[in-house]
C-alpha cells in the first residue's frame, strides 16, 4: 500500500472513532416539529399541552410546545414528562446534562428544574432551578444530571441503579425540592430543542486522538519518502 493509502486509512480510522467517540450522547433531541415528541401531562387537553406551530427560539416556522397551567385543579401545574426516549442511562451514554430553550410568556417568574421520577414517585431534582422571568424572550438552560446537582426525593436506591430501573425525564416549575410534581402556579412554559449534552472528557479525548492519528500519519508519510 502506498504511503498516501496509509495516511488515507489512518485518517479514516479518526473519522470513524470520533464518530464513535462523539456517539456517548444518546442521540436524542426534542424539536417539536410536527409532534410533541411524547411529551404529556397527566390528563391530555390541547388547552394545557400543546404544539406551537411558530414562534421558537428560530422565529417564524419554528414549532415548540407549550405547557400551560391555571393555578388549581387538574392543571394546576406546568409539569410536562416523557417516558419514552429519555428513559436512559445517562452515565452509561456519557451525558451529563440536559439542555434546552426555554419561554416564559406568563406574568410571573418561574423556577424551572429536571426531574427524573419511577413508577413509585421517587426519584431525583435540580438542586438548583434555573430563574425564568418574564419579558425576557428564549433563554438556553442546562439542566446537570450528575448526582451532585440532584436532590433525592423519596427512596430512589443509588443514583447508578436508579439510571437503569426505568424512569420518566421530568421539566417541571418547582419552587422547592420536596417533591417531582412541581408547584401550583399560573404561567405559560414554551419549550424547546431538548438535548442530551455529552461528556466533555469524551469530546476531548476525541480530539486528542485525533491528533495522535494524524501526527502517525505525517510519521509514516515521511518514513516512506526516506
Amino acid at each position: 500500500m502506498s504511503s498516501t493509502g496509509r495516511c488515507g486509512t489512518i485518517l479514516f480510522g479518526f473519522m470513524m472513532f470520533s464518530r464513535v467517540a462523539l456517539a456517548i450522547t444518546i442521540g436524542t433531541t426534542d424539536t417539536f416539529t410536527g409532534s410533541l415528541d411524547n411529551w404529556q401531562k397527566g390528563i391530555s387537553n390541547p388547552t394545557y399541552l400543546s404544539l406551537v406551530a411558530s414562534g421558537g427560539p428560530a422565529g417564524a416556522g419554528d414549532s415548540y410546545m407549550q405547557s400551560v397551567a391555571d393555578g388549581g385543579g387538574s392543571f394546576g401545574k406546568l409539569t410536562v414528562f416523557n417516558q419514552n426516549q429519555w428513559d436512559s442511562d445517562y452515565v452509561t451514554d456519557g451525558v451529563t446534562s440536559i439542555r434546552m430553550n426555554l419561554l416564559n410568556s406568563g406574568t410571573g417568574p418561574l423556577q424551572v428544574r429536571l426531574g427524573l421520577r419511577n413508577s413509585v414517585g421517587a426519584g431525583y431534582i435540580s438542586t438548583n432551578p434555573f430563574a425564568l422571568g418574564t419579558g425576557g424572550g428564549w433563554q438556553t438552560a442546562d439542566f446537570p444530571v450528575t448526582e451532585a446537582a440532584l436532590t433525592t426525593v423519596g427512596a430512589p436506591g443509588s443514583f447508578s441503579s436508579f439510571l437503569s430501573s426505568g424512569f420518566a425525564l421530568r421539566i417541571l416549575h418547582a419552587t422547592s425540592t420536596a417533591n417531582l410534581n412541581g408547584s401550583t402556579v399560573v404561567g405559560t412554559l414554551g419549550v424547546d430543542n431538548v438535548t442530551a449534552v455529552p461528556e466533555p472528557s469524551a469530546v476531548v479525548l476525541a480530539g486528542l486522538s485525533g491528533v495522535g492519528l494524524v501526527a502517525a500519519a505525517r510519521r509514516l508519510g515521511r518514513s516512506r519518502r526516506s
